[in-house]
């Protein structure tokens, strides 16, 4: 979506919160990750030398379920293990190195509540 005149990268309305899927198990996590990451590789250079804001491919990545493979299964997420999530920050820094290292992040945080947090949390 091309910014509008009054916008600019940093003040960019989100789009609405919409229903995503849950990846099943580490296999279907996998998958999603390299059909991503196909796409990905595809515009990466170009966007960086372009110095765009990954807005779409963002947006992208929430589409395909990634984002909640660290939430345990009771919570709604695909519960995948450790080396999957690292194998899936692989696959998509391969790609593209820029995207790469936004999950990782995101994964960091999700175990520090997963770990430190109360079940309110």
């Amino acid at each position: 979506m091309p910014l509008q005149p009054h916008e600019s990268a940093f003040t960019r309305q989100p789009a609405p919160p919409r229903p995503v899927p849950v990846l099943a198990d580490d296999a279907v996590a996998l998958a999603a990750a390299r059909a991503l990451a196909a796409e990905l590789a595809e515009e990466a250079v170009t966007r960086d030398l372009d110095r765009r804001m990954p807005f779409a491919e963002i947006e992208r990545f929430t589409e395909t379920g990634l984002w909640a493979i660290t939430v345990p299964r009771e919570y709604g997420g695909a519960g995948v293990n450790a080396a999957t999530v690292a194998q899936v920050i692989a696959i998509i820094a391969a790609a593209d190195g820029s995207i790469g290292q936004i999950p990782q992040n995101h994964f960091y945080a999700l175990e520090v509540l997963r770990n430190g947090g109360t079940e309110a949390q």
